[in-house]
Order: structure tokens, then C-alpha cells, then sequence
């Protein structure tokens, strides 16, 4: 059973028992996500309800591929649907207040050119190839988060500008999550078997402390320009995807010529395209600031 066929089989047995949960209609819908990756969803329309959460698939034909039984998904369901609709009646409740969502905006940085289509109805700042978004919290523990990206229509109901917007999410994201710099052979020395030699270089990885969306640090200037001067060096940033950055000190063994086809490679072969940032590869020099090698 492929997911197509996974999802009509859920449609149909929650149709057989619509009357039971309340809900008036479903019906298919792919999402476009990050990066223009495509997600099957199942839209979950409620008896007077404004609100209609969107339940994506591909998690519950995961777990129906490792056994569960439909019956236990479908209650999985039935279960996301209820919580997912709580959330969205609190969101409406508060869409037209501010004082409720400032505390809880932060940025996320994504491939514009992936994602132009999306931002057509977004406030965002373009960022060389990449583009600051706006999103505001739903909910955060320690292995997950959940958030809604900010669209014009809500930025315009509170008043604001998107240079204003970017004040605001720009310190929160500090706060909410905030940065983490490590090296890159302390990273590696946790998952290596012991005794395995790892080199100690000055190779840093650039991240949040939840490690969800943390190459937003891109955009810290005040960060990359003390990083370096504390370093007295230049570091090429390799955007490893978009949760994470990989600092590599220029007087390094490796060339920029490397770097980029490694970025490129690792991109094709490896980064979940959800995940994708960029295939290009940026230096920041100090009292010069970040640009596309």
C-alpha cells in the first residue's frame, strides 16, 4: 500500500464515522511546505467550526509500514485533529491581538528561491539567496515545536511594518531559542565509538540549544563578527541545512572550491529537501560582514 492509497483508506474510515467525532467533511489537500516539499494531508472539517485542521499522512503511514493497525491510527487521528483544533481556536481567539503573539514571534531562515511562491504572502527580508521569515510559536518541549509563519494579512491587522516585525522576532529568537556554539570534535566525540582519535580543530558548529531552525544565526551579525575577532580569523559559513551552520576557519587545509562541491554533495545525497538552505557557500570577514564566495 503506497501513501496515496494509505490516505484514502484513512479518508474512508473516517468518514464511517463522522457523526461520532463531529466533524462535517474530509478531504485530501497536499500542502506545500519549506522548501517546496509536498505534503499529503487530510483536511478535517468540524460541525460549526471555522477552524479546519490539516492532518499530514506521512507520519501515520510511517508508523502503519512499522504495524500499527488502522484502527489505532485512526484514533492517532482522531486525537491529533482534537488538540490541533484547540490550538487553532486559540490562535483565532488571539489573531487580533498583539500583546498576545509578541512575545512569541521568531525568525526563520529559508531559500528564497525555493520558496518565492509562499512569500508571496509573506512579510520577509531577503537575505543574499536566502529570505527572514516570520513565525510565531504554538508550542515548544524538548523534542519538538510547532509554529505558524506570519502572513501579510496578519502582519497589516496589528499595525506593523516588516522592518518593525523584524525587531521584535529578531531579539525574541535570541530568547526562545537561544544560540549554541560548539566544536565541531566535541559534536563528534559524543557519537563516536571511544577510542576513536578525532582531530581538535577550530571547526565550530552554529546552531540553537533545541537544534530546530538554528542557522537563522546566520543573520547575528554581532555573533559571526565576535566569533571571528575573538578567533582573528575569516570562517567560511557552510549552511549545513537550515537548523544548523558549520564554521570553517579560512586558513584552513580546505579551499572554498572544496567546500562548495561538499555543500552541493551533502545537499543531494543527504539533506532531507524540507531541510534544504542553500548550495552556496558564504565568508565572513571581520569589520566586512557575510557574503557568497
Amino acid at each position: 500500500m503506497n501513501l496515496n492509497e494509505f490516505t484514502f483508506r484513512v479518508c474512508e474510515n473516517l468518514r464511517d464515522s463522522l457523526s461520532i467525532y463531529d466533524i462535517e467533511e474530509i478531504y485530501e489537500k497536499e500542502v506545500v511546505k519549506n522548501n517546496g516539499v509536498i505534503y499529503k494531508g487530510l483536511v478535517l472539517c468540524g460541525k460549526d467550526k471555522e477552524a479546519a485542521p490539516t492532518i499530514y499522512m506521512e507520519y501515520y503511514y510511517g508508523l502503519y509500514m512499522q504495524g500499527t493497525n488502522m484502527a489505532d491510527i485512526t484514533s492517532l487521528i482522531i486525537d491529533n485533529y482534537k488538540d490541533s483544533l484547540r490550538k487553532l481556536d486559540d490562535l483565532e481567539v488571539k489573531a487580533n491581538d498583539f500583546e498576545d503573539y509578541k512575545d512569541k514571534l521568531f525568525i526563520k531562515v529559508v531559500n528564497y528561491e525555493k520558496n518565492h511562491v509562499i512569500l508571496e504572502d509573506c512579510p520577509f527580508i531577503p537575505f543574499m539567496d536566502l529570505a527572514v521569515t516570520f513565525r510565531y510559536l504554538v508550542h515548544k518541549d524538548e523534542n519538538n515545536i510547532s509554529s505558524t509563519i506570519v502572513k501579510n494579512i496578519l502582519m497589516d491587522s496589528w499595525g506593523l511594518n516588516t522592518h518593525t516585525l523584524y525587531k521584535i522576532a529578531y531579539e525574541n529568537t535570541k530568547k526562545i531559542f537561544p544560540p549554541m556554539l560548539k566544536k565541531m570534535s566535541e559534536i563528534l566525540k559524543l557519537w563516536s565509538p571511544q577510542n576513536l582519535y578525532v582531530p581538535d580543530n577550530d571547526i565550530y558548529v552554529l546552531t540553537n540549544e533545541c537544534g530546530i531552525n538554528g542557522a537563522s544565526y546566520i543573520t547575528c551579525k554581532e555573533m559571526l563578527e565576535d566569533f571571528c575577532h575573538n578567533k582573528s580569523s575569516e570562517y567560511y559559513i557552510v549552511p549545513s541545512s537550515i537548523h544548523e551552520l558549520i564554521l570553517v576557519p579560512e586558513n584552513l587545509e580546505e579551499d572554498a572550491e572544496s567546500l562548495k562541491m561538499f555543500i552541493k554533495e551533502v545537499n543531494k545525497s543527504v539533506i532531507d529537501p524540507i531541510d534544504f538552505l542553500s548550495d552556496n557557500l558564504y565568508l565572513y570577514k571581520e569589520n566586512a560582514g557575510i557574503k557568497i564566495v
